[in-house]
């Protein structure tokens, strides 16, 4: 190939600056003879449900440091309430223990990490206040006419409630005109025995629950219909379907025909699912199910369900089928980050939903101009005072609560609410809260040992808002979030692209705040005291950042491996992609996770699981997991969630050759240098 003249010149240059075969051979036989102090494996240190003492400490970080582990990450971990232990957390035993241990560790060389709150995931604790905490949204409505004068006690929809804004919008066209509203009949079919009355299905009321028809015994899954007839034609645009607190998944087809005895026309397939009652997978873990669809008219509406039963779903039910002329935001409790994706690995979409369907009427749609912010007339009591102008209006009273998610799995006295992931300023209050009142306990001669603060998996749902968020919302878009409110409880605010967009851009500025101002901020507080932050670059059941970005703000970054086969697909990519992406040399991951022969597997069944890890670009274990051990009785303080690579273990003592093995292989793949032939985002 002839290269060009002006090209010549660079190609030299580069050719010269890369480093000959030989110099290659070189690092790396260097790095194999002897490997770099980062190459050794660190640990997790979990002190188990209050079982814990001075002695045993000791004990462990010498057991550590004969086996070759370099590090030990203090977890406060409960695990079993039937088993637990005299030295409660948080209390001045507890912390003298904490001291101990990081004393030992600097008098037997080996570094000691703690984790940032007690549990794993992820930064939360008694101290941290409702107004400190992970918040979300929440409103009520009050309907007015006008021309009148309202007095009136606008009701908080939720306790704690801090409020946000109260906006006042005309009433959007057909917005209360829903099914129920037209008395329709309601029947249902299935089988030879179709349950009791069902007409509380469309009752406009959600004040009652009727059990969803199963299956029989001998049947997996079974069709059933629900029928609603109306004495004359109704135009729909939207269905919320309205669930009980119980655990269900059901797929749906509605179907709409012109008279009562068809033919039907198919309107939408959609599925109802809440498989996870937990507020980790989002704050309303039974959100309604909201689809919009271009109008359609008829006097016959069916929905077809079939269930797909997932684990502990016994006795699915409905609250409420609520039709409706009202153009709706389609699937707007996820969209707003209020029901997030209920599964440990979320597909490639599991955040991408349909589109809301347009209003043929612009009147089914709120003009944004037309809100009004009656903010500042809204006494602390939560009473307004305000001339109503002509026609139908809403007043909406929004304000943040918490989400109710708490730091875990940690002893009772330890757990509290989870801090803010959107407020640096909560961040750095929690922070001082555990690992501060630790560093400031210490001085820095005593706690040489102590390097790193650990914030683990994450594993608590999503917040949409905090103190300040309108404002950083407003510099970072360029137009006012408050008026966009109505959105949140499924109105059209200017029209449906619109609509869809506002939440778009709420939950791209969440996923760069929990990546900014949470881990950032974790990593500004270590940096301040000498520390650094090791952060696991990934998260289970609803994390509402993305990888990249949050891997971006923190001093190191680890992934996570079971020794059992699973978990092995994002969390090792998340972690070496964004160490490669940011010239981390060093990628980390939690190793041998939920052995679940915990006192089966050998050395030799670890490997090729270490192996494959190494393949993956992880270049550094923390191995999962040592169990403190409190005393000498054998087999010791044990779980299920990890292999036991504690001194109580048969192979302990031989675990030396192994660690061998790994700091050398670990310190080659430290020398070199990632390539890889495709970028892909």
């Amino acid at each position: 190939m002839r290269i060009p003249g002006r090209f010549r010149r660079f190609f030299i240059l580069l050719l010269a600056s890369l480093p000959s075969p030989a110099a290659h051979a070189d690092v790396f036989s260097a790095a194999f003879a002897c490997p770099p102090e980062s190459a050794r494996p660190s640990v997790y240190w979990y002190w188990i449900s209050d079982q814990i003492s001075a002695t045993g400490i000791t004990r462990d970080l010498e057991a550590m440091r004969d086996v070759g582990i370099g590090e030990a990450f203090i977890g406060n971990v409960d695990q079993n309430e039937k088993s637990r232990g005299p030295v409660k957390a948080l209390t001045p035993e507890w912390w003298a223990l904490v001291d101990h241990a990081i004393r030992e560790g600097t008098r037997l060389g080996v570094k000691v990490g703690i984790f940032n709150c007690p549990g794993w995931s992820q930064s939360g604790g008694p101290w941290v206040r409702p107004d400190q905490a992970m918040r979300h949204l929440v409103w009520s409505e009050t309907r007015v006419s006008g021309p009148a004068s309202f007095r009136g006690v606008l009701p908080a929809p939720a306790n704690p409630f801090q409020d946000v804004a109260t906006l006042a919008f005309p009433a959007p066209a057909g917005d209360t005109d829903t099914l129920a509203r037209h008395r329709p009949v309601v029947t249902v079919s299935v089988g030879e025995n179709p349950p009791a009355d069902a007409s509380a299905l469309a009752d406009g009321r959600l004040d009652g629950e009727w059990p969803l028809p199963l299956p029989a015994k001998d049947e997996k899954s079974a069709p059933f219909r629900l029928d609603f007839v109306v004495p004359d034609p109704f135009t729909a645009r939207s269905l919320i379907v309205h669930s009980a607190a119980r655990v269900h998944a059901v797929d749906w087809e509605l179907l709409v025909a012109a008279s009562p005895e068809g033919p039907f026309q198919s309107v939408r397939t959609f599925t109802s699912e809440r498989r996870d009652a937990r507020t980790q997978v989002g704050p309303v873990p039974f959100a309604p199910v909201v689809l919009s669809f271009p109008a359609v008219t008829g006097r016959h509406f069916r929905l077809v369900g079939q269930h797909r039963l997932p684990r502990g779903a016994t006795s699915p039910a409905l609250v409420e089928i609520e039709l409706s002329a009202a153009a709706r935001v389609e699937r707007a409790p996820e969209k707003q980050l209020s029901k997030l994706f209920e599964g440990a690995l979320p597909p490639w979409n599991a955040y991408s939903w349909p589109d809301s369907a347009a209003a043929e009427d612009s009147a089914a749609a709120i003009p944004p101009a037309s809100v009004i912010n009656l903010s500042s007339r809204l006494a602390p009591d939560g009473s307004l005072v305000w001339d109503v102008p002509p026609g139908d209006w809403i007043i909406q009273r929004t304000g943040m609560t918490p989400t109710g998610v708490e730091n875990g799995p940690a002893s009772p006295e330890a757990r509290g609410l989870e801090v803010d992931k959107l407020n640096r300023t909560h961040v750095s209050a929690h922070f001082e809260a555990y690992a501060g009142k630790l560093l400031s306990r210490l001085p820095a001669a005593d706690r040489a040992s102590l390097r790193r603060v650990i914030a683990d998996s994450y594993e608590t749902g999503s917040c949409n808002w905090t103190d300040g968020f309108a404002a950083t919302f407003t510099s970072r878009y360029g137009y006012d979030p408050l008026p966009w409110l109505p959105v949140l409880a499924g109105h059209q605010v200017g029209d449906a692209v619109s609509s869809d967009r506002f939440l778009w851009d709420l939950r791209r500025l969440v996923a760069d705040l929990v990546a900014t101002e949470y881990v950032g901020g974790l990593r500004a507080e270590t940096a301040r005291h000498g520390l650094t932050l090791w952060l696991e670059n990934y998260g289970h059941w609803g994390f509402p950042s993305e990888f990249l970005l949050y891997g971006s703000q923190t001093d190191e970054l680890g992934g996570e491996f079971w020794a059992d086969g699973r978990m092995t697909g994002i969390e090792l990519r998340a972690a070496s992609s964004a160490a490669h992406t940011y010239g981390l040399p060093r990628v980390s991951a939690e190793a041998f996770t939920a052995g679940r022969n915990a006192f089966r597997n050998t050395l030799w069944d670890l490997k090729a699981r270490g192996d494959r890890a190494a393949a993956e670009g992880v270049n550094h274990f923390v191995l999962h997991v040592y169990i403190h051990q409190p005393d000498e009785r054998p087999p010791g303080v044990n779980t299920w969630f990890g292999t036991e690579f504690n001194r109580h273990n048969t192979w302990f003592a031989d675990l030396a050759p192994w660690i061998d093995s790994l700091r050398r292989v670990h310190g080659v793949l430290q020398a070199g240098r990632p390539a890889a032939d495709l970028a892909y985002f």
